[in-house]
């Protein structure tokens, strides 16, 4: 019965290994609905390849881990993925056989996917912790039941022993593999996110405003329309209040600019007070309705640094088209930059279109 319940906990480990490689997202209460039903079926399915290699110690009735994918996925996934699970295990027990024994044991998992998904949320400060306890419970559902069946059978109590103490180190095995791969995925994600994200603005960073324009003007299907925008005196704003106070005012910015953007379109920091959007399918005329719109609402917004005090900020802004003018990324930029230089030129806190626009 060991190296039958040693092989069942080698599927159990290698199922979630398989999961961890094919599903990019970590496994978290956070999930989108559609996502924690996929996790669902695959922890159900994972049950069921668990009970194919069961171990039968009776007739009709078999002994395996098919709880364990239960408590891991609504421990971390939460009740959609527990009861999905539990509903696909259950099911799937009625095609081995069909009998008292598989409708007790489909009543089991259903009692544990209810409870898992119930106190999942209660438990989830203990961690490994947490795990271990519905495990234990889950456990004792199982013994209990298999006890009504085979209560008379020759070393059930030593069987039944063998089995809550190899499902409870496996269930802290799989719950400390499971807790290390979110960890990874959260890690990677995050590492991911900061390659694309400038660190302070949380605004797509330089290289992947390259990247759009390029991708956009590389299509050539779409009217782009460029706004370069500058702020105005901002190394006055540094030397007068600080960098913390010049920090406060570009994330503020951001947001203006976030706000301002949407159906494709998007804002981003190209460093320092600089900043960018990419207008899609916007002709010339609206991209200079839409810059002189920002630039109004950032002259009369009030921008507060970290000493309680408001202050007022003007930018500069630069329109570009791809239409009638630039026809490729640089060329793009460069009539884009020129308008913002002579939109500095003339008198700052405006908006200039560029020259054969």
């Amino acid at each position: 019965m060991v190296e039958q319940l040693v092989s069942n906990a080698a599927i159990l480990l290698a199922g979630f290994y398989i999961i961890s490689l094919v599903y990019k997202e970590p496994i978290t209460k956070e999930l989108s609905i559609n996502r924690k039903m996929v996790i669902g079926v695959w922890a159900g399915l994972l049950g069921f390849a668990l009970m194919i290699f069961g171990i039968p110690i009776s007739n009709n009735v078999i002994v395996d881990l098919r709880h364990i994918p239960i408590i891991m996925v609504g421990f971390y996934g939460g009740p959609i993925p527990a009861i999905v699970s539990a509903v696909i295990i259950t099911t799937s027990r009625f095609l081995i056989s069909v009998n008292s024994a598989a409708v007790m044991a489909g009543v089991i998992m259903m009692l544990i996917g209810i409870i898992t998904a119930l106190f999942s949320k209660r438990l989830e400060k203990y961690n490994i912790w947490g795990v271990f306890i519905l495990n234990i419970i889950a456990c004792g559902f199982v013994v209990i039941n298999l006890h009504l069946i085979l209560a008379k059978e020759p070393d059930f109590w030593v069987n039944m022993f063998t089995f809550v103490s190899i499902a409870l180190v496996i269930g802290a095995v799989s719950a400390g593999l499971m807790k290390n791969m979110i960890k990874s995925k959260q890690l990677f994600q995050k590492y991911e996110q900061d390659s694309t994200l400038d660190y302070l603005t949380r605004l797509s960073n330089v290289r992947q405003f390259d990247e759009k324009i390029n991708h956009v003007m590389d299509a050539g299907s779409r009217q782009v329309t460029l706004m370069l925008i500058d702020i105005d005196y901002f190394k006055n704003i540094n030397d007068t209040y600080g960098h913390d106070a010049g920090d406060a005012i570009l994330k503020q910015l951001a947001i203006i600019l976030k706000r301002n953007t949407s159906d494709g379109s998007e804002a981003f920091r190209n460093g320092g007070e600089e900043f960018s959007i990419v207008l899609l399918d916007c002709p010339i005329e609206k991209g200079n309705f839409f810059a002189e719109q920002v630039r109004k609402e950032t002259e009369e917004h009030d921008f507060m640094i970290p000493s309680g005090k408001l202050v007022k900020i003007t930018i500069s802004v630069g329109v570009s088209s791809s239409k009638d003018g630039a026809n490729t990324s640089e060329g793009l930029f460069k009539s884009a930059d020129e308008a913002l230089y002579k939109a500095k030129l003339t008198g700052r806190n405006r908006v200039c279109i560029a020259d054969g626009n």
